[in-house]
């Protein structure tokens, strides 16, 4: 990711707490700075050390998601435990957790507190499409040296200042300046306020705020005319196999944009994004595919006016959704659509950066190959073609809009695939959701291209680590995959469900082409039947579109269903 410093930026001096006090109980006791509670910074990584004495067995727990404790548990004697922030405060004000020590009868509990935060007084701004000024105020509990704010690259919001203005103790000023929009689409802008990092590596680790600046494109407005929602347009009938439903559809379209045939545009190119790939690009005959219109009162999110309700997160997240009942509800247009065996994609009318699909299994314990995948149009930031503007029409020839279709649909989507890549602030995959994991790959058949054993003769793609057919296709056990540094494992070091570059690899080949024949034709194929298919069909260059990594996108999200689809 790369960022452009807008205001002020100095390195974040090291905090040192001195222990001045003791709590104890009986059998255990816990040394503690002065004031008798834990005080934390704000930023991802924040930790705290404290001495810790036990007569004898105990355990430790936080209640709180953004904090944890280490070791969970041990003997008598002395110890030390180590707490640290796992979410940084976004929230905009202090916040505090609680310690809970237990050593035999009489818990000691200990509170860690928060006290530094960043507060916007707005956090989107909506700007015309002819731009102007653009004035952003923010409250902090942070020293005016510790706070930066960062942007993604954008050219066309500057800084009239060059730094904040104090406007009283805590309250700051930046005044900054929106070039007029020349495009037909709206357009996103990110601001990120920070606490400096250390070193000026991973400041999304550091942003305890987030103002989203939306200006609205030449095209930008409300619609008047409805008659064309709900339409539906066969863009392929299946030739081989039963016919799985791919459905796609658009959010955040106004009534023009469709009848101007942009809506229509978007749907083409997406549906030829999403067979670019081995295998699928070998199995598009198995597939019905279909648009659905969708026209919202609205074409600029954050205005709370389109169709399917879609959202998408602040920060460098790249979580984003919708109304799913409403989803379903435009799916069912098509008629005879069986929503259990359907895929669906849902485009937003944005140029953000954003990603994630949605699997669904029933609470009787059947899993449903339902699924629907939501992102954005996405502008090509990431290096791909320095020389693109990000316009409109460019934009449905983004790499980066085609790399999304491709991981979400098909990966996450159809193949039922995890998420290969890993980060620093995720050290150890926790027992409970390995052992969830495991459990949906036994009873769903999901996440093959993923395990949690460095065995080479019982991970999951063992089979092919022992065929000469696979040589050299960088096969291995690979540690670091599901967003975890360690504790799962990917066969090979880079992927489509990785960086997503270099095309699927023969464990999620094997996954994407079971999955399609299982619901194409309702049998699952014999290992021997998908190699003799992957060796007919699989080229390593024809498969590779990119050499530069593009930034993960969200991890997939699993929601249960409690009554029939569609009902």
């Amino acid at each position: 990711m790369r960022y452009r410093t807008f205001l002020w930026s100095l390195l974040l001096g090291l905090l040192f707490v001195t222990y001045a006090c003791s709590d104890e109980t009986p059998g255990m006791s816990v040394d503690l700075p002065s004031g008798g509670s834990v005080s934390l910074g704000a930023e991802q990584g924040a930790d705290q050390t404290l001495s810790f004495h036990a007569g004898q067995d105990w355990t430790s727990s936080v209640n709180a998601d953004w904090l944890e404790v280490e070791p969970s548990s041990g003997g008598a004697g002395d110890h030390a435990l180590k707490l640290r922030v796992i979410k940084p405060n976004d929230t905009g004000k202090a916040r505090t957790a609680t310690l809970t020590l237990i050593s035999g009868e009489d818990p000691l509990r200990v509170t860690v507190t928060q006290d530094e935060y960043i507060r916007l007084d707005e956090e989107t701004y909506q700007m015309p499409v002819e731009g102007g000024p653009l004035h952003i105020n923010f409250y902090t509990t942070l020293e005016k040296e510790k706070v930066g704010v960062y942007a993604l690259t954008v050219d066309w919001v500057t800084s009239q200042e060059g730094q904040a203005t104090r406007v009283d103790e805590s309250g700051y000023h930046i005044s900054l300046y929106v070039q007029p929009n020349e495009g037909d689409q709206a357009r996103t802008a990110l601001f990120y306020f920070v606490k400096e990092p250390h070193d000026g590596d991973h400041v999304e680790r550091n942003i305890l705020a987030t103002a989203t600046v939306l200006q609205a494109g030449r095209m930008s407005g409300t619609s008047g005319n409805y008659e064309d929602d709900g339409k539906v347009t066969v863009l392929q009938e299946h030739t081989a196999g039963n016919g799985i439903p791919l459905v796609l559809m658009g959010d955040g379209f106004i009534d023009t944009e469709i009848k101007s045939g942009y809506y229509g545009q978007v749907m083409d190119k997406a549906v030829e994004n999403i067979f670019t790939e081995h295998p699928i690009s070998e199995l598009k005959e198995y597939f019905d595919i279909y648009s659905v219109t969708v026209v919202s009162p609205a074409n600029t999110f954050g205005s709370g006016q389109t169709a399917l309700g879609c959202w998408m997160d602040a920060g460098t997240s790249t979580g984003v959704g919708g109304d799913d009942e409403a989803v379903q509800t435009y799916a069912q247009k098509v008629e005879g659509i069986e929503l259990d065996n359907t895929q669906v994609v849902v485009i937003l009318n944005s140029d953000a950066y954003k990603g994630t699909n949605y699997n669904y299994w029933y609470s009787d314990g059947r899993p449903s190959d339902f699924s629907i995948a939501y992102f954005p149009i996405i502008a090509d930031r990431q290096g791909d073609n320095p020389d693109r503007q990000g316009d409109d029409s460019d934009n449905l020839e983004s790499e980066d809009f085609r790399r999304v279709l491709v991981h979400e649909t098909v990966g996450h989507g159809i193949g039922k695939l995890d998420d290969e890549y890993a980060y620093e602030e995720n050290p150890v995959m926790p027992t409970d959701e390995m052992e969830q994991r495991r459990q949906q790959q036994e009873d769903f058949g999901w996440w093959q291209n993923v395990d949690f054993t460095d065995s080479k003769a019982d991970v999951l793609w063992s089979d092919f680590l022992f065929d000469t057919r696979y040589d050299g296709q960088g096969l291995g056990i690979f540690e670091g995959a599901c967003t975890y540094m360690t504790g799962a494992y990917r066969s090979t070091e880079e992927s489509m469900m990785r960086n997503n570059i270099q095309g699927f690899n023969a464990p999620s080949r094997r996954a994407i082409y079971n999955n399609i024949i299982q619901r194409g034709e309702g049998r699952t194929p014999s290992l021997e039947e998908f190699i003799d298919f992957d060796q007919r069909t699989y080229a390593v260059p024809a498969q590779t579109r990119s050499l530069v990594p593009s930034r993960p996108f969200g991890r997939p999200q699993v929601r249960r269903l409690d009554r029939p689809l569609g009902q």
